[in-house]
């Protein structure tokens, strides 16, 4: 089969303007200008963009809107973190087990309609696995892991082998979707279960570096998150960190021999920028950043350092965080509004951001992540708005037009081609 679009963009090379993409047997087999295929496409999808699929490098699938959010229409307005902690908790303790899946059905959905082909899941005790595992996406699901307590960190890491144990190997080949773990936050999770989680030799991810709350309780074990963790009878007096900064966390001792995919990163310290680049680590391990510019937005953080990151060879790579502080699961949507937010960053960073870096964070960077010969043929295809760019980024950037049609291994997954 082969696919016409009025702008294919490859990632690994310039757009090509009226564009081919062939498809054999779930894999691409050529990409090119219509002018070179020498027949006409099998169909032609018209004013559209076909990119590589989208990856939204961190979110939380089994969190729904939060209440007063559904009443604003879903609108970011600057909140206070550690107040919206609270919501959140509380919306997990009233709501049970099967509103959280019923909560991963719904969101997985719009996620994979939104152009997503590949998914890092941070969930309760693989909660999230067995609605992945049956959908057209790839993924890795984090278990998280949570307790300063040892009580509780023993408990919640228990959960996390016990789903990890059930998995049948078949099953996680079959499903293109990999376990993992995910250490909540150094605020929140003892020092030992970081240590056993990069024994586990798993992909592991982690929040890391929040807010500024988070670096005085590990400098001086008080303020706010204190009093929070206090309320909640989560704190522990006999805690220490494992060290006095968030980078501590990934890089200090056997730490550092994992693969670690941290979730937002904006208060690491420009000094620290060189122990996250690919080659500070001997053993191949991998370190990356997934920024989450509208959740950002929403707590009214100090500047993000993507771009001192980015200029140092740190890997950063997109995420969309969860329906409890962003209005969509649509990685698009993060694309833009970052560009709104900062249009000096090239078209072309910002596609390669939302793919091959974040293929590249979760070892997927061979299969998927951009459009090479060989690659398996996952896709987004976006509406284009009717005008002409001298930069051709700009049409998929600067325009509300949706994502159409998703294709994962070669297969329309919806839009309007479903069963072509």
């Amino acid at each position: 089969m082969s696919l016409g679009a009025r702008y294919v963009f490859p990632v690994e090379g310039p757009p090509i303007p009226n564009g081919v993409i062939t498809i054999d047997e779930g894999r691409i087999g050529w990409v090119g200008p219509a002018r070179d295929h020498g027949v006409a496409p099998d169909v032609d999808l018209g004013n559209v963009a076909i990119t590589p699929g989208l990856v939204n490098a961190h979110t939380h699938l089994e969190l729904s809107g939060l209440a007063a959010d559904e009443q604003t229409g879903g609108s970011i307005e600057v909140e206070d973190e550690i107040a919206w902690l609270s919501r959140v908790v509380e919306q997990r303790r009233t709501g049970g087990e099967s509103t959280l899946r019923d909560a991963v059905a719904r969101n997985l959905q719009a996620a994979i309609a939104a152009g997503t082909t590949l998914v890092a899941d941070t969930t309760t005790a693989g909660l999230s696995w067995d609605e992945i595992a049956d959908a057209p996406v790839r993924a890795v699901v984090f278990a998280e892991i949570i307790g300063l307590k040892r009580y509780r960190g023993l408990e919640s890491n228990n959960e996390a082998w016990k789903w990890i144990s059930s998995i049948r190997p078949d099953r996680q080949v079959a499903a293109c979707a990999r376990p993992g773990l995910s250490p909540h936050a150094p605020y929140s999770t003892s020092g030992w279960l970081y240590h056993s989680a990069a024994a586990s030799r798993l992909p592991l991810s982690t929040h890391l570096a929040e807010m500024p709350e988070e670096l005085r309780l590990l400098e001086r074990r008080d303020g706010p998150l204190r009093k929070f963790l206090e309320d909640l009878g989560a704190w522990d007096d006999d805690w220490e960190p494992i060290g006095p900064r968030p980078a501590d966390y990934v890089r200090k001792g056997e730490l550092r021999n994992a693969d670690w995919l941290i979730a937002h990163g904006t208060y690491i310290e420009p000094s620290e920028f060189w122990q996250l680049r690919p080659e500070a680590s001997l053993n191949g391990h991998r370190v990356s950043i997934a920024f989450c510019p509208r959740t950002h937005a929403r707590f009214g953080h100090a500047p993000h350092p993507y771009r001192s990151l980015l200029e140092k060879g740190v890997v950063v790579c997109l995420g969309t965080d969860s329906l409890a502080s962003s209005p969509t699961l649509g990685l698009l949507d993060e694309l833009r509004f970052l560009h709104e937010r900062d249009d000096s960053l090239s078209g072309e960073l910002l596609l390669t951001m939302a793919t091959l870096f974040g293929a590249w964070a979760l070892r997927a960077e061979t299969t998927t992540g951009s459009l090479r010969v060989g690659k398996s043929a996952d896709l987004a295809v976006i509406r284009l708005p009717d005008r002409h760019e001298a930069d051709p980024y700009r049409l998929i950037l600067e325009s509300r037009e949706p994502v159409v049609a998703t294709v994962f291994e070669g297969d329309f997954v919806n839009g309007p081609w479903i069963g072509v």
